[in-house]
């Protein structure tokens, strides 16, 4: 899975669904909404744009987190991911509380109206190799995804 894919995907999306629901509302064609509803969504989603961007864009894997400090299973999840970390220094950690503006991107990268916390995400070159949402999630199975994806990277070295 392609991060930015996925996260302009949602933009679009979330522009056409906008822009057809206040088009409708008020009785107008949908192109006269259009740019009001992708300045408000930029402005809305901008942070979370930026952070995505960021991850894209690292030369780094990236283990991202969302989650919220008032969720049980998201308490009980980070301790399992730094547990899994301390043994992976070449991993940057990314920890956003859902709650922020850079929390959307759970909703950009889950692709779900409501959220199942906690997020977690291993991604390599802007690819998502793993994707775990709402559930506790143990050290041993980052471990098996980080390796799995690290092979394939090695895999496609030599493939060009």
């Amino acid at each position: 899975m392609d991060l930015m894919n996925r996260v302009n995907g949602f933009m679009v999306h979330q522009q056409q669904r906008l822009s057809g629901e206040l088009a409708e509302k008020y009785g107008v064609p949908v192109e006269e909404v259009g740019d009001a509803v992708l300045l408000f969504l930029h402005d809305t989603y901008d942070p979370a744009l930026r952070a995505a961007d960021q991850i894209a864009k690292s030369d780094r894997p990236v283990a991202l987190f969302i989650g919220r400090k008032s969720c049980s299973i998201c308490q009980r999840t980070f301790p399992e991911l730094e547990k899994f970390l301390q043994s992976h220094a070449g991993l940057q950690l990314m920890r956003f509380d859902y709650s922020s503006s850079e929390g959307l991107l759970y909703h950009m990268i889950a692709q779900e109206e409501t959220g199942r916390l906690p997020l977690v995400a291993l991604i390599i070159n802007g690819d998502i190799g793993m994707l775990c949402t709402g559930r506790f999630v143990e050290a041993q199975v980052y471990e098996s995804h980080y390796r799995d994806l690290m092979s394939q990277c090695s895999q496609n070295i030599y493939a060009l």
